[in-house]
C-alpha cells in the first residue's frame, strides 16, 4: 500500500529514511520542505501489516520548452525488497501522468552490487548518461569514512601522514573551529564566492543557505566556521541525518591559508559527527581515480588523505515514459550548448 506523506503523518516516513542503511538526507521530508519551489511527493510503501518497507521522495522539475517535466528522486528510492520498489515505481507512473512527465530519474545511494539496483532494473529503469544535462544529479563518487565510536587517536591512525601533520599544525596555529550561527551565513557565503572564483564553479546564493537553515531541523544542519584573530577564514555546512553526516559545502579565504583551516574544519566536523552517533562521515563528491582534470585532482587528493573508502555509485537510472519528447529535449539541449560554444558564453 502507498501512503502519501504530509505534515500530519511525516514522522513514520522520516523514521524509516533515517534508520535505513541506504537512508539519505536528500530523501528526507524536511528536504522536500526546503525544495519548496518544486512540487514534491514523499511516498511510503507499507506491507500487509502496515510496516514501512520503502520510501521515495519525488521532485517535479519543469521543462518549460515543451510544457512537460521530469520526475526526480535524489538519492532515492530506499527500499527493503522488490515488492516495495515495484509499488513505488508504479505510483511514480501515476504521478507522471498527472504532471505530463516524460521521464523518471533516480540516483540511489547504492552501488551496482546492491539488491536495490537489480530491483530497479527489473522494474524497467535503465542506466542513464554518466553526466546529467539537467544539472540535478548527485556525485557519482564520494569518500565515506567509517567513524563509529572512534577515539581521536584511532581517527588519526586512519589518516594519511600529510593529514595528521596538517591537523596538528592547524591546532597549533591559533585558528579556532567552532559551530557558527545563522547570522554568520553571509560571511560564509562571501567565502564561497571567493572559493568559486578560485576553483571555477558557480556558488549558491545567500537565500539558498538561509532557506536551508530555516527548513531543516536545527540539530541536523550546522554551519562550521574557522576563525583566526577574529576573522572567519573558512566555513562548511554539515548535514547530520540518521547514522550519517555530510560535508555539504566548503569555502575558504585566499588569506591565512598557512593556518590550514580546511584540515582543522574536517577534523572538528568528524569529531562532532561522532558525538552525534554517526557511523559514516561523507566527504561528498570527487572525481574518479582516472579523472585528473584540475581542480578535481587536488580535491581528490585532499579528501583521500582522511582515509575514507572511495565509493562509486550505480549512478543515474531512467524510466522514459515519452521517448519522443525526450529525443526532442535532448536535441534542443545540444543545439543550445553548441550555440553557447559558438558565441563563447
Amino acid at each position: 500500500m502507498i501512503k502519501y506523506i504530509t505534515d500530519e503523518n511525516f514522522n513514520i516516513y522520516e523514521e524509516y529514511v533515517r534508520t535505513h542503511h541506504n537512508g539519505h538526507f536528500l530523501q528526507s521530508y524536511h528536504w522536500a520542505k526546503f525544495k519548496s519551489e518544486w512540487v514534491s511527493y514523499p511516498l511510503l510503501s507499507l506491507d500487509d501489516t502496515g510496516n514501512p518497507r520503502g520510501a521515495m521522495l519525488i521532485l517535479v522539475h519543469d521543462e518549460p520548452i515543451l510544457k512537460t517535466c521530469i520526475l526526480y528522486s535524489p538519492r532515492g528510492p530506499i527500499a527493503d525488497n522488490s515488492e516495495a520498489v515495484k509499488e513505488l515505481i508504479a505510483e511514480a507512473g501515476k504521478i507522471a501522468k498527472k504532471h505530463n512527465a516524460y521521464m523518471l530519474t533516480v540516483d540511489p545511494d547504492i552501488t551496482e552490487t546492491d539488491d536495490l539496483f537489480k530491483h530497479l532494473t527489473d522494474s524497467g529503469l535503465k542506466i542513464g548518461p554518466a553526466k546529467d544535462e539537467m544539472g540535478i544529479l548527485q556525485p557519482l563518487a564520494v569518500f565515506r569514512i567509517d567513524i563509529k565510536d572512534k577515539t581521536d587517536d584511532e581517527l588519526m591512525s586512519m589518516f594519511h601522514s600529510k593529514a595528521r601533520y596538517s591537523i596538528r599544525a592547524a591546532l597549533k596555529s591559533g585558528a579556532v573551529c567552532r559551530i557558527g550561527t545563522k547570522d554568520e551565513l553571509p560571511a560564509f557565503q562571501k567565502l564561497l564566492v571567493e572559493t568559486a572564483a578560485r576553483d571555477n564553479f558557480t556558488p549558491r546564493g545567500i537565500k539558498y543557505f538561509e532557506n536551508m537553515f530555516s527548513s531543516l531541523p536545527v540539530e541536523d544542519c550546522k554551519l562550521f566556521v574557522v576563525e583566526y584573530e577574529g576573522e572567519i577564514i573558512a566555513g562548511s555546512v554539515l548535514i547530520v541525518h540518521g547514522d550519517k553526516s555530510w560535508h555539504l559545502y566548503g569555502a575558504s579565504s585566499d588569506i591565512h591559508r598557512d593556518k590550514l583551516p580546511n584540515f582543522l574544519m574536517q577534523w572538528e566536523m568528524i569529531r562532532y559527527s561522532i558525538t552525534r552517533g554517526c557511523r559514516y562521515y561523507d566527504m561528498r563528491g570527487v572525481a574518479g581515480e582516472k579523472d585528473k582534470t584540475k581542480p578535481l585532482e587536488g580535491l581528490f587528493r585532499f579528501k583521500k588523505r582522511f582515509g575514507g573508502e572511495l565509493l562509486t555509485f550505480a549512478g543515474r537510472l531512467d524510466l522514459v515514459y515519452k521517448p519522443g519528447t525526450k529525443r526532442a529535449l535532448d536535441a534542443a539541449r545540444k543545439i543550445k550548448k553548441l550555440s553557447r560554444k559558438i558565441l563563447g558564453r
